[in-house]
């Protein structure tokens, strides 16, 4: 019922010149399930991680 989830993280640093250096985060999912789908909670959860290790990086 909840079978054949999936999910992606794709990261991206960038930086133009002497710019500060930009990070990109873009999540995606897929789902196959029958009668409920999570994709949107998976992808989420991906995020709410990078943006806490991102702010736990900085920290220091």
């Amino acid at each position: 019922m909840m079978g054949g989830n999936r999910l992606s993280l794709t990261l991206t640093m960038f930086q133009n010149a002497d710019s500060p250096i930009r990070l990109s985060a873009i999540t995606a999912g897929g789902s196959q399930a029958v009668f409920f789908k999570v994709n949107t909670l998976g992808e989420e959860s991906f995020l709410d991680d990078v943006k806490d290790l991102l702010e736990e990086i900085l920290e220091e």
